[in-house]
């Protein structure tokens, strides 16, 4: 048995707020959601914070700390706005979508006034997106405030910069990966006439992908790195070690899914997935925490001006009894690369010491490192 139901806990969150049909001003975090169901005619409106001081703190996943319930309360305090919109209505967007993308790329909260049609008590838990909390229809939005834009963001938006390009330039300008996945999914990226509102789910890992893409093709020319190194972090049941080692690079994740934790109530489970510098073709079947886990690392390689392999493993622990999103994996990663470095001979040695720190036996794993990535780790092991 699992130590929490995650409905018990998800719906016990929803008890506190007791929102009605009709009018309401209350403040976006800045956010929105893009549903995925019935796409190419999605449901598209923004976040509204029910009960915060502080909505920005509501979508700010580097801030987040605490327990699994701590988050998803937090995040269960937030309204999520619903009307069925075309995906392609992002190239010529109406004063209703409009009205959400300037909410949205906002550097500052916005207050928002709306009249709720329906009330939808169908929070979602998920393994990429971060958990959302009531549902709410909604045929208007008026913004009570005056959305603050950074002028880089209108400067991508008019340029009509493919939006791959846009989304580079946005975040070698500083700009989070949360924040350029929130404009993208609301159709603000790409040349304008081929925009189109992303699913919040697909645009989080789209925009990992498109970054992590474009930062290998920048360390292939670096130098190798000259010794193995070792980084360790660990939040919300996600234990990680990330191993660095000289040569080419390569990357390879090893996921481990222990008994009673979400996914894998009944047994331990270990997925693999891995690549070399050249472009990857498929998509992950680690899913979007391949994408956020390999993110954080490249952006290390560029920061020191080095390429390397790269070995993580991320261990998933019976205490993450419901999915908070990939965050968690692109956050744990990202802290574990700015924590202390420890520095070994060989990676052989490496591995070694990251498994004292893991449940799950050395031996189980490394068969699986061997049978898949033989070739990759060939002379190491």
């Amino acid at each position: 048995m699992r130590k929490k139901c995650p409905l018990i806990v998800k719906f016990n969150s929803l008890k506190a707020h007791n929102i009605k049909e009709g009018e309401i001003e209350k403040p976006t975090p800045p956010s929105a959601f893009v549903g995925r169901a019935g796409y190419p005619a999605v449901f598209v409106g923004p976040m509204i914070s029910i009960q915060s001081e502080h909505p920005e703190h509501l979508d700010a996943p580097w801030m987040w700390e605490g327990s699994i319930e701590d988050i998803i309360g937090l995040r269960m305090s937030l309204l999520r706005g619903m009307r069925r919109t075309a995906v392609e209505a992002a190239s010529n967007p109406d004063r209703f979508l409009l009205n959400i993308q300037e909410a949205t790329a906002s550097e500052k909260p916005v207050e928002l006034g709306t009249e709720v049609s329906e009330i939808i008590r169908r929070p979602l838990l998920d393994d990429i997106i971060q958990p959302v909390g009531i549902s709410a229809k909604m045929d208007r939005i008026e913004l009570s405030g005056n959305p603050k834009i950074p002028h880089k963001v209108e400067k991508a938006y008019y340029d009509d910069l493919r939006a791959v390009e846009a989304v580079k330039s946005l975040f070698d300008a500083g700009f989070s990966t949360y924040y350029i996945q929130k404009i993208f999914s609301v159709g603000m990226l790409g040349i304008q006439r081929n925009r189109k509102l992303v699913p919040t789910r697909w645009s989080i890992t789209a925009v990992h992908d498109i970054l992590g893409e474009q930062i290998k093709e920048e360390i292939a020319l670096f130098p190798e790195l000259d010794e193995v190194q070792l980084y360790s972090y660990e939040h919300f049941g996600n234990h990680f070690e990330v191993i660095l080692s000289p040569g080419e690079y390569s990357f390879q994740l090893v996921e481990i899914w222990i008994e009673k934790s979400f996914w894998s109530p009944d047994r331990t489970w270990i997925g693999f997935d891995s690549e070399e510098i050249l472009p990857k073709k498929d998509y992950s079947p680690l899913s979007g925490g391949y994408y956020a886990a390999r993110l954080p690392i490249l952006e290390h390689l560029r920061k020191v001006k080095r390429k390397a392999k790269v070995t993580v493993l991320r261990e998933i622990k019976p205490d993450y009894y419901a999915p908070l999103g990939v965050w968690v994996v692109e956050e744990g990663v990202r802290r574990a690369m700015r924590g202390n470095c420890r520095k070994f001979e060989n990676l052989s040695d490496a591995l070694k010491d990251a498994s004292s720190r893991l449940i799950t036996p050395k031996e189980k794993w490394e068969i699986n490192l061997r049978k898949n990535i033989q070739t990759t780790l060939s002379g190491f092991l």
